[in-house]
C-alpha cells in the first residue's frame, strides 16, 4: 500500500479528492507502481500476490503484466495510473531515489477531461525535473 503524507488541492472545481492518511493498493497508483518499479522482478513477485484487487475496471490484476509496466516505468522513468484507482482520474508519478528501495514519491492527479498529450508530456518531464532536484536535495541533509 502508499500512504498519503501531504496533499496539494487543485484550485479547478473539478478535482482529485485525497486527504492526509489515505491508504491505497500500491499496484493500482502511480506512486505505488513508482515505488514498485524500483524493486526488481523477483521482490515484486514476493511483494505482491499472482492476482491483485481491483478498484476499478482499468486496474492492472494480473501480477505479470504489472512487472511487464514496472519494466516500462524503469525505461520511462515516471509512473501513470490511468483510472486504475479513481475512474475519470489520471496519475503520475515518481520515485525519489535517495535510497534504494525508494520508500518516497511524488504524483500529479488530472481529470482525465483535462488530459491531452502534450498536457502528459509536460507532467512527466516537469515530475522527472522534480525528482531530480528532490533526490540532490535529500542527498545533502
Amino acid at each position: 500500500d502508499v500512504v498519503h503524507l501531504a496533499v496539494r488541492p487543485s484550485p479547478h472545481h473539478l478535482r482529485p479528492s485525497t486527504r492526509v492518511g489515505r491508504r491505497l493498493p500500491a499496484h493500482s497508483t502511480a506512486l505505488g507502481k513508482a515505488l514498485l518499479a524500483t524493486h526488481d522482478d523477483a521482490r515484486v513477485r514476493e511483494l505482491l500476490p499472482e492476482t491483485l484487487p481491483a478498484p476499478t475496471g482499468h486496474t492492472v490484476t494480473d501480477r505479470e503484466e504489472l512487472i511487464g509496466e514496472l519494466r516500462v516505468i524503469r525505461e520511462r522513468g515516471f509512473a501513470v495510473d490511468r483510472e486504475e484507482n479513481t475512474p475519470g482520474l489520471c496519475c503520475f508519478g515518481v520515485a525519489i531515489p535517495y535510497r534504494t528501495p525508494a520508500r518516497d514519491a511524488v504524483s500529479c492527479s488530472v481529470p482525465v477531461a483535462r488530459l491531452t498529450p502534450d498536457r502528459e508530456r509536460s507532467i512527466g518531464d516537469a515530475l522527472l525535473d522534480a525528482r531530480d532536484r528532490l533526490a540532490l536535495m535529500t542527498r545533502r541533509l
